[in-house]
């Protein structure tokens, strides 16, 4: 698969009474993010495919996620996130629970990362971001748009827009390429990286 391009639309903003130089700015912030959004999983899946076998089984510190594991954690993300980032844009202020989640770590053993192959993990992971990406420039406007997360008792305990999930999403992903770049490289078997 290759890379993701936005595709952004013809809109000309300006042109608009109720929108200004705050509209103006926030859709250029908004691209700028999605820009991140997108580069972001392309930094993984190049990292990602630039290791052995055995380098994916490396760690940055001790008693961290291995590269592994990192990468078929933010492979996830884009399963839990993209179902509420729809939400929003199509039922803005829709209640979202996650119920019996376990935590990462546990999460983490239960679906064996430490295991698991990272080639579907990062298809997965660039589908998504041009899947959303897609959606993302198709809704320009509708970025403040949100959901509101409930803890098992349904209160509502947060209110996220799409921009929020996004810069979240972008952030992380951002964070554990870091993460990934510091871990010792060299110290793999093999070549092949999607094992």
């Amino acid at each position: 698969m290759g890379s993701c391009s936005i595709v952004t639309r013809s809109r000309d903003w300006r042109s608009r009474k109720d929108t200004g130089r705050v509209m103006g700015r926030q859709r250029s912030t908004d691209e700028a993010t999605l820009r991140r959004f997108i580069h972001g999983a392309e930094d993984l899946a190049a990292l990602a495919e630039d290791l052995s076998v055995g380098d994916l089984d490396l760690r940055s510190e001790p008693d961290s996620w291995t590269i592994r594991e990192i990468i078929h954690h933010v492979s996830d993300d884009g399963d839990v996130w993209s179902m509420c980032i729809k939400k929003a844009l199509a039922m803005p202020g829709a209640l979202v629970r996650f119920e019996g989640f376990p935590g990462n770590e546990a999460w983490s053993e239960a679906l064996t990362f430490a295991r698991r192959d990272v080639g579907p993990a990062v298809r997965l992971m660039r589908a998504h971001r041009c899947y959303l990406a897609e959606i993302l420039a198709h809704f320009e406007g509708a970025w403040d748009r949100s959901i509101r997360l409930a803890d098992a008792e349904g209160q509502v305990v947060r209110e996220m827009s799409v921009r929020d999930i996004v810069t979240m999403l972008t952030d992380h992903m951002l964070e554990h390429v870091d993460t990934i770049k510091r871990a010792p490289a060299g110290g793999g078997e093999g070549s092949d990286s999607t094992a």
